[in-house]
């Protein structure tokens, strides 16, 4: 495998740090980011702390622009969509309307939580160019420019929806490989993006409103009873609209989730906390919420999910007043 050439759309935390993977065995990056995002990478190179290892990278070590026109003519292998999932549409749109990528053919790889963003893409993009990564490490931005990557759970798994032949995938698999980051192309990308909605419907929203670490969430009986039931209720809507999981119950996805998944991320503060503490709008609307407007939709009892998902929109409109 030679020089992979990979366009990341989106400058905050995830984007950095698998940038910082990609730019570590040499590949080549063009970051697209907010303004204040871009000037601190050109001033001060992109810095990655945490588990991984440090790792830092010159201004000249890679590109970045804080609008797509930029790139020019330029064109590249891949495209990591790294953008907050209540921005999916306005990501499409851009990336069809504002750059030379509606007419390049490279898979476009949506690195975003939630459920549902591939569907928005389509409307873009044919869906044999959308792919999805799922995505379980912890990754915090505590300066424009630097990432700290706090917790790992399992490699990052990328595949197709519309079950479109993933073998292009490999060489971004690869590269990632190398970079430090264990990551696999996966035929069953749609059961690997139901476990993390699983397991960020139960410990995000949560953890933002108790405001305590996902660990703590098991700790205590009350909590941990909470969690179950968020679970429960994502499981019966992901069985109503016609989904699979690993697990055929959400009582085998629990001995899962709480022997395997949460030990690894015990003192990792929820990415929704840290939005709602600096004001920024959250993902609620594509996780909970997701539960709760497809939940509605069949039928199915999803009160947990509800009250979470009201209790982060409170939050999220107090705190960025």
């Amino acid at each position: 495998m030679g020089i992979v050439k990979v366009l990341v759309f989106g400058s905050g935390a995830v984007g950095i740090g698998l940038s910082s993977f990609l730019l570590q065995v040499g590949h080549r990056v063009h970051l697209v980011g907010n303004e204040k995002t871009v000037l601190a990478l050109r001033k001060n190179g992109l810095q990655r702390q945490g588990i991984f290892g440090s790792a830092s990278f010159l201004p000249n070590q890679f590109t970045a622009s804080s609008n797509l026109a930029e790139t020019g003519r330029e064109t590249f292998d891949f495209f990591l969509v790294c953008t907050k999932s209540f921005d999916t549409e306005n990501s499409a749109r851009q990336l069809k309307e504002e750059s030379t990528l509606i007419h390049q053919k490279s898979p476009i790889i949506l690195c975003q939580n939630g459920w549902g963003n591939a569907e928005i893409f389509t409307q873009f993009f044919p869906d044999s160019q959308i792919f999805n990564a799922r995505v379980i490490t912890g990754f915090i931005r505590p300066e424009p420019h630097r990432v700290d990557i706090t917790v790992h759970a399992q490699p990052i798994h990328i595949g197709s929806l519309f079950h479109t032949d993933s073998t292009p995938l490999l060489d971004l698999a690869n590269a990632l490989n190398q970079g430090g980051i264990p990551s696999i192309v996966t035929n069953d990308i749609g059961k690997d993006l139901w476990e993390k909605m699983f397991y960020n419907c139960s410990l995000n929203a949560l953890g933002a409103v108790l405001q305590v670490p996902y660990g703590h969430l098991y700790e205590n009986e009350n909590s941990r009873i909470i969690m179950e039931q968020i679970i429960e209720e994502a499981f019966q809507v992901m069985k109503g609209l016609g989904h699979t999981s690993h697990w055929h119950s959400a009582r085998e996805y629990l001995n899962y989730f709480y022997n395997q998944l949460l030990p690894s991320t015990y003192e990792h503060e929820s990415s929704m906390l840290q939005d709602i503490r600096i004001g920024n709008k959250t993902e609620i609307d594509s996780l909970n919420g997701v539960i709760v407007r497809e939940g509605e939709k069949l039928s199915v009892d999803v009160f947990c999910n509800t009250i979470l998902r009201r209790q982060i929109l409170f939050l999220q409109n107090k705190f960025s007043v």
